[in-house]
């Protein structure tokens, strides 16, 4: 029976992954436009009702089931992605995302330390295999490594907590609410930050990305997060109700998928075409999920 939600689980993981790195090609549209945390603000007022209606037309709930529990893992998993996002301001994007990519890690990590769960020493090769082959796809420049570029670790952390404690503690709780809780806490915190970025003495409305006071949207920049709106709430979704029902260590593999995915669809959008250290690091994090799914056909 765990053997099939985790095969489920996988397809669902991939899912999102492909619809999520088609969505952020077009990031960089939105950042011409206005500011990182007037876009987050914007785009969980699109995507709320979108929530809501969803949820209405699939009948599934979006009360919580335990409210503390739910705002906890919400917490965490928005935490993490803010800190990627964040790192983009002051990091390149393969540091940022290295540290991201990461979370595969701390799962097995905090697997063990919070909920004493055994894992054998093959099961933490495929996942480190994993890392390795995402670390080739991103190619960080290690020689510039600088305490900064540690941060997006942080992200790794708290989004592989986040995943975690959606299949420990949430594990009743619907996608949809579990999509909800990480829109309102993200529009939340983008609602506290703008609002400082924009009272703060000498605030920029042309400044970087990260903290662009508030600027008046243009259609472009609604219907860009309208897009980006519908794109997460399918997304988040997919893979809220993958961690549900499949195990963390196994469906975090699957994850990597969004590098490949991110490869192939800046190929066919932008001609932009992977090295071939880029395709071997593809290669390998395949042969990782295929033999972490192996063990764990083979110990279920």
């Amino acid at each position: 029976m765990q053997t099939n939600s985790n095969i489920a689980a996988a397809g669902l993981a991939m899912a999102a992954s492909a619809i999520l790195s088609f969505i952020d090609n077009f990031v960089f549209a939105v950042s011409q436009e206005a500011g990182l945390w007037q876009f987050q603000l914007f785009r969980t007022l699109f995507a709320v009702p979108m929530l809501l209606l969803g949820a209405h037309l699939l009948r599934q709930p979006l009360r919580a089931v335990n409210l503390p529990r739910l705002s906890l893992r919400s917490a965490a998993v928005s935490i993490g992605l803010l800190i990627y996002f964040a790192a983009l301001g002051t990091l390149p994007v393969a540091q940022a995302g290295a540290g991201l990519f990461s979370a595969p890690i701390w799962v097995l990590l905090l697997s063990a330390l919070l909920f004493g769960t055994r894992l054998s020493g093959l099961q933490l090769l495929a996942i480190l295999a994993g890392f390795g082959g995402a670390l080739m796809l991103l190619q960080p420049d290690f020689a510039a490594l600088t305490p900064a570029s540690l941060t997006p670790l942080g992200a790794g952390l708290f989004y592989g907590l986040g995943m975690l404690l959606t299949r420990h503690i949430c594990a009743q709780e619907s996608a949809p609410a579990l999509a909800m809780g990480i829109f309102l806490f993200i529009g939340g915190a983008g609602l506290i930050m703008l609002t400082a970025v924009s009272l703060i003495p000498g605030a920029d409305t042309a400044g970087p990305f990260l903290t662009r006071a508030w600027v008046t949207p243009t259609p472009r920049f609604l219907w860009l997060t309208l897009f980006q709106a519908a794109g997460a709430v399918v997304a988040v979704s997919l893979i809220a109700q993958a961690y549900r029902i499949g195990t963390p260590a196994f469906v975090s593999v699957f994850e990597y998928s969004f590098l490949i995915f991110a490869c192939l669809w800046s190929f066919f959008l932008w001609g932009a075409a992977a090295t071939p250290l880029a395709w071997t690091g593809i290669a390998v994090i395949i042969t990782s999920g295929l033999a972490m799914s192996f063990l764990q056909k083979r110990d279920a």
